[in-house]
């Protein structure tokens, strides 16, 4: 009997604990009874056993009474709790179906690292509705910098319900409407079966003007749904979304279209909707003026959804994805594009699927870059009676017809599918000239480009040759063309001017249309300037010759309106051609003429130009006479060779022939006796007197002097030795009176200067042993170093 009592005591305990609660919200503080923030701390006192609700009965049916005035953050949502506005008396707010604002104060202060209005963080089973939640954005006084300021944060979270028909919320004004993405580096868990329906996103409650700052969704969710089958389930975003996921879906819903069907974003603005993940389902949604991208996105599929006539330049760029599918052979799932730029684009992606899309006034309705396993196609023959060409064997060939008054053409209108046979053939045939046809192929599910004629608009897919002397001798070139099978060339005027890749044509403006059938492509309109050339002698520079050379140059001319390199020539006063470039250089005193010819266009020379014979008078350069004590090998130096001089050395003052040529001015000789030399200075072609220099073989009495006086003053700061450069083997050897050895050199390229090791020696006498190292001896004596 005890055991049975304590069973039901037991029972009751636990059913009192579990029992399901509502908890009404009836005042619009911050905290304390009645407000939202005691009724979030109840429900998860309550436990998430059962589902608690939270309702609002807020006294007054104005919108102060209705406001609730956040200054710190709410409590996190818990599990298995419903949050609904809508119970709130009064009229809902604008044209949405919230009746509660939610508004953070501009002093709103968050300490958490989930700043926001509601925060959903592992949470399981929770509902949000009619309430419309505002300003947590970057306006606020304490905002931190943390850019996922939102008015819903779902973080790990499953089974949440945001909106529903007739429930919706609106999210607006906040940096992001929804953001459920935790920093990746904290190991970051995907949100499961999160449902988001009925919500004016970026939109305020009139559901018509637009928040332009901030997002509308970014959200990691696996097997959820954005929008839904129902009308009452669509979502009206009018900013940026970002999902990442697995067997997502984005459906119903109105992107950047308000609930007047208008398009109220500032002038220009576009909005960007990226998925990434497996399994994404993006269908029957209404958009304008939307950048779609699917990148790393795996078996999706892209079908019945709407582009609006109200702004153009939409586009879905597939990027490094796979098993793609954009329209589909159910003409209830076909896509629809009013572009003026291009409708989809597809890179580094593969199995990606294009069936009987409606696409009008695009320049490219699909490009693919650096896909792989494209089918071919091509168009040979496009006229009233026959649209036929080549294709991959086997492929599925969709065949359109443009029924707009668009100038390019497109794959407006589905006609029909035929198949290429085993030798790439394809064909349809009838009555065709009302058509402006074009196709694209399916092989394995992947489909090609469309066939419309396509002209590069890349610089050098264009040759341009300008024509010259008012001739038709220039030409406009056009490469890498594709699907065009006929060229005309129109000028200004819009008179035929050629046909062909190439027109050849004078001076004007001129532009082409390549046709396929009644589709064309025109080019931009390319102007052919005339191509006369002029010389211009702004920069001339004559240089006559000098001393009877053949050093005189004309430099500095330009040849104006010229591109290429034209022939040119230079004559003398003969006639003789003595140069081809425009500068002319190495010739003697003379007349000399520049000529041009282009296209047998002869430009009125340029000349005579004179060039003169200059005498300059070089001075002859100072040179030492020396002693050898023997015979062997010595140097003649220049005293001060000057810079951008040259010097000769000649055996005898009337040799035609120099022995060397320096412009050191250092002479290297092999003396046997004592004999002379002459040497001359060489400037600008012009050689001076020589002088002579005389070399005799004797015991030499080097001139050493004995006292050097190092103060910096640059007198007398080094020890001289004249004439010692001549015994590349000398040594020289200083000691102090102590004997210690304080300089020693191997030749004498750097003279003391009375430091050792960088220190400076103290003042006084010390002693030097000169080794010539040759029959001449040894040298000593005395060295005095004064400070």
């Amino acid at each position: 009997m005890k055991y049975r009592l304590f069973l039901f005591a037991l029972l009751v305990l636990h059913s009192l604990q579990a029992r399901p609660a509502v908890f009404t919200v009836t005042s619009n503080a911050d905290s304390g009874p009645g407000t939202l923030h005691e009724a979030l701390t109840k429900a998860a006192a309550n436990g998430d056993a059962t589902q608690d609700v939270i309702n609002f009965n807020l006294p007054g049916t104005d919108l102060a009474s209705r406001t609730i005035i956040l200054l710190t953050q709410l409590p996190n949502v818990s599990s298995n709790v419903i949050i609904d506005g809508t119970t709130q008396p009064g009229t809902k707010l604008g044209r949405s179906d919230a009746k509660v604002n939610l508004i953070a104060d501009i002093n709103f202060d968050s300490p958490g690292i989930l700043p926001g209005g509601l925060i959903l963080d592992g949470v399981k089973k929770v509902e949000i509705y009619g309430l419309a939640i505002k300003g947590f954005n970057a306006s606020l006084k304490n905002f931190n910098g943390m850019l996922f300021f939102t008015a819903i944060g779902v973080y790990e979270s499953s089974d949440i319900t945001i909106g529903a028909p007739g429930k919706g919320n609106v999210l607006a004004d906040n940096i992001y409407s929804i953001y459920g993405v935790r920093d990746l580096a904290t190991g970051n868990r995907y949100n499961e079966n999160v449902k988001i329906s009925s919500n004016f996103l970026s939109y305020d409650e009139s559901g018509t003007v637009v928040y332009e700052s901030g997002s509308s969704i970014y959200i990691n969710a696996n097997n959820s749904v954005i929008g839904g089958s129902t009308p009452g389930e669509r979502n009206y975003i009018a900013k940026n979304i970002e999902v990442y996921g697995d067997s997502y879906q984005f459906i119903n819903n109105s992107l950047s279209i308000d609930v007047d069907g208008q398009d109220s974003r500032a002038p220009g603005a576009s909005s960007t909707f990226r998925f990434q993940g497996n399994g994404f389902k993006v269908s029957n949604n209404d958009f304008c003026a939307s950048l779609f991208l699917f990148i790393d996105a795996h078996n999706f599929s892209f079908t019945g959804n709407r582009q609006s006539p109200l702004r153009d330049n939409s586009l879905i760029s597939i990027t490094d994805s796979s098993n793609g599918l954009v329209g589909s052979d159910n003409p209830a799932e076909i896509n629809t594009f009013i572009n003026d730029g291009g409708a989809m684009s597809s890179i580094h992606s593969t199995n990606i699927t294009i069936k009987k899309n409606s696409i009008s006034c695009s320049k490219v309705p699909y490009k693919i870059s650096d896909g792989t396993a494209i089918p071919d196609i091509h168009v040979a023959v496009n006229n009233n009676t026959e649209f036929s060409g080549t294709a991959s064997p086997g492929a599925a060939i969709y065949i359109y017809n443009d029924n707009t008054d668009c100038p390019v053409c497109n794959p407006v209108q589905y006609l029909q599918t035929v198949m290429a046979d085993a030798a790439g053939n394809w064909k349809i045939t009838g009555n065709l000239s009302a058509l402006k046809l074009v196709a694209n192929a399916t092989l394995n599910n992947n489909s090609s480009e469309f066939t419309q004629p396509v002209v590069s608009s890349n610089l050098q897919d264009v040759d341009i040759k300008r024509p010259t002397c008012g001739k038709q001798n220039g030409s406009i070139t056009l490469k890498n063309l594709k699907n065009v099978t006929t060229i005309n060339w129109y000028d200004s005027n819009n008179q035929l001017a050629g046909s062909g890749p190439t027109l050849n044509a004078g001076p004007g403006t001129y532009y082409a249309k390549c046709s396929s059938g009644s589709c064309y492509a025109q080019t931009d309109a390319f102007t052919l300037t005339d191509e006369t050339p002029a010389f211009d002698l702004s920069g001339l520079k004559k240089t006559n010759a000098t001393c009877g050379n053949n050093n005189g140059s004309i430099t500095g001319i330009y040849l104006s309106n010229s591109t290429g390199n034209p022939p040119l020539t230079w004559t003398n006063a003969a006639g003789t051609i003595v140069g081809h470039d425009i500068n002319l250089s190495g010739q003697p005193a003379g007349d000399y003429t520049l000529s041009v010819m282009l296209d047998n266009c002869t430009i009125p020379n340029y000349g005579p130009v004179t060039l003169t014979n200059e005498d300059i008078v070089i001075d002859p350069p100072t040179v030492s006479n020396f002693q050898l004590c023997s015979p062997g090998v010595a140097f003649i130096p220049v005293n001060n060779p000057v810079e951008g001089s040259v010097y000769r050395l000649y055996d005898t003052e009337a040799a035609a022939t120099p022995l060397a040529e320096q412009p050191s001015g250092k002479f290297k000789i092999t003396v046997t006796a004592g004999r002379s030399y002459y040497i001359s200075r060489v400037t600008d072609g012009c050689e001076s007197a020589r002088s002579k220099v005389d070399v005799s073989v004797g015991l030499s009495n080097l001139y050493i002097a004995n006292t050097i006086t190092p103060n910096a003053d640059g007198v007398n700061d080094y020890w001289q030795i004249p004439g010692i450069e001549n015994y590349i083997a000398a040594t020289v050897k200083i000691f102090n009176r102590y004997g210690q050895l304080v300089f020693d050199s191997k030749g004498y390229d750097h003279p003391f200067n009375g430091t050792q090791n960088g220190h400076e020696l103290p003042s006084g006498t010390y002693y030097y042993i000169i080794n010539l190292n040759s029959s001449c001896g040894i040298l000593s004596g005395n060295l005095s170093i004064i400070r």
